[in-house]
């Protein structure tokens, strides 16, 4: 698996890439926007000497903040997300200092021991994700470490009644936007439980396990997205010569149940799987080895890059509905740029006006097919 991982310091890290970045007074910069991430900033005099971490689950504003706010401390920024560490990486690239900043990209946080963690959370996100990560910072955390955690929910109880049952006693800081809390490592461990997940769906006849892990798109059940888009594979059969792919990419591979189903369908395919998120990818990897599906290779990465551009038969996608259409249009244009000659796009949604018409615009044809709840809309390369 391509995983993530650069460091900016002195010390060479495994695998990365050296960067400069220096401090700047926070206060002559903005201040991020979100209220979860203010919170954090808030504390920064009481990160501890030594070694911190800093877990960013939904943005990466905080990590040039806080670079700047404390560089006396030693960094290391890491995240599920492949977009918000280039994020970080280009913020931190524009300053100039030897300052020690590692950041990495993984399935799992550092296995490194720190003095301080720092986690800004949403109260609209996963809550079984929140638990893995706060369980496995209890276990990163020094005998005399210390948690700032925040929400952007004023009214929270769940956060600090799962801080308590974790941490033991803790310190609350309330504002009109939501909550910190300090927590210190407990003596004894908290009962250790394990979130990552096993099912199984049927593609005609033949069932298909499937793992994945909480931060994963539709984790613990295949989507109806997913089986629309599978099910599409159904019109390649029906073709008049059957359409038979050798080169398969699938964009935003979730748990990897689109990319397994064509692996199996097309055992002398090669199949590459693709997502932004490391679990993802990692989830891919281990439900194509419960499938036995070895022709199947999976890539990290936000840019939309495929390796063997214009060499690829069949694209499968299907894009997130939130940010506006921007990963629609990063998907159309990996799909645009990937494609060979005559290849075709399988593009899953409910949003079917935008996506019909802009693919009519990218490919100058597009189909729409009805599979269950959803509209497979499909465009050949010309």
């Amino acid at each position: 698996m391509t995983q993530g991982r650069s460091k900016r310091s002195h010390r060479k890290s495994s695998g990365g890439s050296r960067l400069n970045a220096s401090p700047r007074n926070t206060a002559e910069g903005s201040v991020p926007r979100g209220p979860a991430d203010r919170l954090v900033l808030a504390q920064t005099d009481q990160i501890l000497p030594g070694r911190a971490l800093l877990v960013m689950l939904n943005g990466s504003a905080l990590a040039k903040h806080l670079t700047n706010a404390r560089p006396d401390v030693e960094w290391t920024i890491f995240t599920f997300e492949h977009f918000y560490l280039t994020a970080a990486v280009h913020a931190l690239s524009e300053q100039n200092s030897d300052a020690p900043v590692e950041l990495s990209c993984h399935p799992d946080l550092p296995q490194d021991e720190y003095d301080t963690v720092l986690l800004a959370t949403d109260a609209r996100a996963s809550s079984e994700l929140a638990r893995d990560v706060l369980q496995g910072i209890a276990n990163r955390l020094k005998s005399t470490g210390r948690l700032i955690v925040s929400v952007n929910n004023p009214r929270d109880h769940w956060l600090q009644n799962h801080l308590k049952e974790t941490y033991g006693r803790i310190t609350a800081i309330k504002d009109p936007e939501g909550a910190c809390y300090i927590a210190r490592k407990r003596p004894s461990p908290a009962k250790q439980k394990n979130f990552d997940a096993e099912f199984a769906f049927r593609d005609g006849e033949t069932l298909i396990a499937c793992a994945s892990r909480p931060g994963v798109f539709s984790h613990r059940r295949v989507d109806a997205g997913a089986r629309a888009l599978v099910r599409s594979l159904n019109l390649l059969a029906e073709m008049s010569p059957p359409f038979d792919p050798t080169r398969i990419v699938e964009m935003g591979c979730g748990c990897g149940s689109v990319t397994t189903a064509a692996a199996l369908r097309y055992p002398d395919a090669q199949v590459i799987a693709v997502d932004s998120h490391a679990r993802a990818v990692q989830s891919t990897e281990r439900t194509a080895a419960l499938n036995q599906a070895d022709n199947v290779a999976v890539l990290l990465t936000s840019g939309g890059d495929i390796p063997g551009p214009g060499t690829h038969d069949l694209f499968l996608c299907n894009p997130p509905y939130y940010s506006d259409y921007r990963i629609s249009e990063l998907f159309l244009d990996a799909a645009e740029e990937s494609l060979r000659q005559g290849g075709r796009i399988h593009l899953v949604t409910k949003q079917i006006e935008w996506h019909h018409n802009r693919m009519l615009e990218r490919f100058a044809n597009a189909e729409v097919y009805e599979i269950g709840d959803y509209h497979v809309v499909v465009s050949i390369a010309y």
